[in-house]
């Protein structure tokens, strides 16, 4: 295509009048024309694209005036030329990668002998990937970029190329991906790896189809993968479990406690951000190319995608593409997931699951007559006749046990104070179905007696509190209790201001709560300054004979155990690495805080009863946990496994209750087991539940540990279990789902709770 330059314009100079004649009767030729227009050559056809307005739209203010003489016009159709702004802001672009690049040179290159030499050859293909991008970008593309008569960039049809260099940025966005996250990259499937293509190259053709523009969807598609392969490694890095879509709505609680963590680069993220930083300069100056350029054939085409979109969120949810493809998803263990199938497809298939779904075969009257045979079952009166005027439950924080897991020897004691709890206390482990993170559904199973492990990728708080729920809030309520909720950090994490509101909680404190001056490690206030606020809160009552229910869940012991900050005095014997001596120490401080509540409470007027557990285990090393047990955790037993899972647990009073060590539970039993020393009504779930665990004493998502201590995982299990499994499933969505459809006189505490009971025992 020519452009006519400066040099031509004298020749125009005689036929100006008649060129503005033809100018003014091309403005006013109707749109029929100038639809034909557009297959003329660019110095004879109006585009209305070049200049940014639509057809059938205001024109832009930057068109030429039709008295303007066209010579005007044509001095600035062309191409882009190179201005000093230009070259400047790209040449610190590029200079900034590539400092960037130099100053993480140890990262890429390594200090293994053995692995420096290929090191050494990926520093200098980021290097050369650099130069080579920074020329071909300012010295070939650039100049390559046409604009309009006005000096916007001048808008082209769509090429079938474009398509080609699409799937390109598809494949370097999957291979990214896998660098970074995928350890066992190499042993993946070739079809699975294409899936994971395709995938991207559908995301990739929404979003050109809804953007109207090339450059726009691989910019974003460039930017997406990129931060979300550092965003899926830092997750897993930190929490043990790889990133799922319920994550994306609790961000504000991941957030708040990042602080906590140190983020140190690798060479594949290295790789990541220099990589993406070359491709988004290249989708940069690339010419712009779009698929309709009229407003009606944008709104068809949006349109259109919004129908295809809707059609594959359908296909998605409700055909089973992913087992029609061999796909098997583990839901308990998500990123074998993302690690066989491929991280994208791995997401997507896990997060297929979010959905609330009711087990196969429910109904609600089905659900209905297994409550009503449950009331037939003989239950014992609770264990005890006094009714505490105090009822203190805390969540510990990563508190775990790692004795449980092997045979751990320190150079000295980490819990001490809690292994001399004899009088008045039960004690043992109660299994969770979470390790390295996710709080809250622990916290979920203890107070409303419902197990996770049907939806394992989820947080009920987040994902499915839309109405009042039951528990054991709303049981001691109903028995005169003030009710609290206490947190010592972000009130706003997992939902929490919302949930504990549904819950039945009549306040909620949080670290706003507390003084400015209170003691605090690792920027998070300790144990030792968290009991000390449950005690004022106690003492604070107006009478102190009110019946008061505190729930705590604490922050000390958070994972973040990288931190310099702390050093504490607890070591390994035989095993050295900071980040264990720290949480074993931050441990040793809780056992410390421990002491004192108890301690302080042994000798209170007013009967009291304190539950504690732990939440799930932190994320260590995993040469640690090899050290300790002598094996790596997927060559253990199911039993061994399952101790992964076991934290510690003891309810203790002031007053008698029956003594017990050694007790395995797991944390939906937990709030019953508590109820069962209060002397308290329970209901008639808490009955059930009572009667579910001398079948079943304990069980989490891999499995259950029957009346004989045997530990059996779900697809091995006896049919006498399942089918007590698939009864417990129908209440717990009985309980969590739609409030018009629940069971309420099974799950809330009336009158006639636990009347229609056979009772023993009293």
């Amino acid at each position: 295509m020519h452009f006519k330059t400066e040099d031509e314009t004298d020749t125009l100079e005689g036929s100006t009048q008649e060129k503005k004649s033809k100018h003014e009767r091309k403005a006013e030729a109707p749109a029929s024309d100038l639809e034909r227009d557009e297959n003329l050559p660019f110095e004879e056809a109006g585009n209305s694209e070049a200049d940014g307005s639509e057809p059938g739209g205001e024109a832009d203010s930057s068109e030429p005036d039709s008295t303007e003489p066209v010579a005007e016009a044509v001095r600035t159709a062309g191409h882009f030329p190179r201005t000093r702004k230009y070259l400047v802001f790209w040449s610190c672009y590029f200079a900034a990668v590539l400092v960037f690049l130099i100053t993480q040179y140890r990262q890429v290159v390594g200090t293994d002998l053995n692995d420096r030499k290929y090191g050494n050859l990926i520093f200098i293909l980021l290097a050369g990937s650099v130069a080579v991008t920074a020329v071909m970008t300012m010295f070939v593309m650039q100049p390559k970029k046409l604009r309009g008569k006005n000096g916007k960039e001048l808008k082209q049809r769509i090429r079938p190329w474009d398509f080609a260099i699409i799937l390109a940025a598809d494949i370097c966005a999957f291979l990214v991906i896998e660098y970074v996250n995928n350890d066992i990259f190499d042993q993946m499937e070739f079809r699975y790896m294409a899936l994971n293509v395709l995938g991207i190259f559908i995301m990739n053709m929404i979003l050109l189809f809804w953007l109207n523009s090339v450059r726009r969807s691989l910019m974003a598609v460039t930017a997406i993968w990129g931060c979300m392969s550092i965003a899926f490694y830092y997750v897993y890095l930190f929490r043990g479990e790889p990133l799922q879509l319920i994550d994306f709505f609790s961000i504000t609680t991941a957030a708040t406690v990042a602080g906590s963590y140190t983020f140190t680069l690798t060479r594949a993220i290295v790789v990541d951000i220099v990589v993406s930083a070359c491709l988004m300069a290249v989708w940069l100056n690339m010419r712009c190319h779009v698929i309709a350029k009229k407003l009606w054939g944008k709104l068809l085409m949006r349109a259109g995608i919004a129908v295809f979109m809707f059609g594959m969120y359908f296909f998605y949810l409700n055909v089973n593409w992913n087992g029609g493809l061999g796909i098997l998803t583990d839901l308990f263990a998500p990123m074998k997931t993302y690690q066989e199938y491929g991280t994208t497809v791995g997401f997507f298939c896990v997060a297929k699951y979010m959905r609330l779904t009711p087990p196969d075969g429910y109904s609600v009257s089905k659900t209905e007559k297994i409550a009503e045979d449950s009331c037939e079952e003989e239950s014992p009166n609770t264990t005890t006749a006094t009714k505490p005027v105090n009822i203190i439950c805390i969540m510990n924080e990563s508190w775990a046990d790692y004795r449980m897991v092997g045979d751990l020897e320190t150079n000295q004691p980490v819990m001490p104070y809690y292994d001399s709890m004899e009088e008045n206390t039960i004690k043992g482990h109660t299994l969770v179905c979470i390790r390295g993170g996710g709080t809250a559904k622990t916290e979920y199973e203890f107070l409303t007696g419902n197990s996770v492990k049907r939806f394992p990728g989820m947080v009920p708080y987040v994902s499915y509190f839309t109405h009042d729920e039951y528990g054991l809030a709303r049981t001691l309520s109903a028995q005169g209790y003030e009710t609290a909720a206490m947190h010592p950090y972000k009130g706003s994490n997992w939902n929490r201001y919302t949930a504990y509101r549904l819950l039945g909680f009549d306040h909620y404190y949080t670290e706003d709560d507390y003084d400015a001056d209170t003691e605090k490690v690792r920027g998070l206030i300790t144990d030792k300054a968290n009991y000390k606020k449950i005690i004022d809160l106690v003492n604070s009552k107006e009478d102190p004979t009110q019946p008061y229910f505190l729930f705590d869940v604490t922050m000390q012991n958070h994972g973040g155990y990288t931190s310099a900050d702390y050093t504490g005095d607890i070591t390994v014997d035989g095993y050295t690495d900071d980040s264990v001596n720290r949480y074993l120490s931050l441990e040793h401080l809780s056992d410390q805080a421990l002491e004192e509540l108890i301690e302080y409470f042994k000798n209170y007027d007013q009967p009291t009863i304190i539950c504690m557990f732990g939440d799930h285990y932190p994320t260590l090393p995993d040469s640690f946990t090899e050290y300790i047990s002598g094996s790596s955790y997927d060559d253990l037993s199911l039993q061994d496994q399952m101790w992964y899972y076991a934290t510690p647990f003891f309810i203790w009073a002031n007053y008698d209750i029956p003594e017990e060590e050694n007790v395995l539970t797991s944390t939906n039993f937990l709030s019953t087991m508590l109820l069962e020393n209060t002397g308290l009504q329970m209901t008639d779930y808490n009955y059930y539940l009572k009667d579910l665990q001398e079948t079943i004493p304990a069980l989490n998502h891999m499995g259950y540990v029957n009346a004989d201590g045997v530990y059996t995982a779900w697809q091995d299990g006896d049919t006498e279990s399942l089918q007590a499994e698939w009864e417990y499933e129908c209440l717990q969505y009985n309980n969590l789902g739609p409030k018009g459809r629940r069971i309420d006189w099974f799950f809330a505490l009336t009158e006639d709770s636990g009347k229609s009971r056979k009772i023993s025992g009293g």
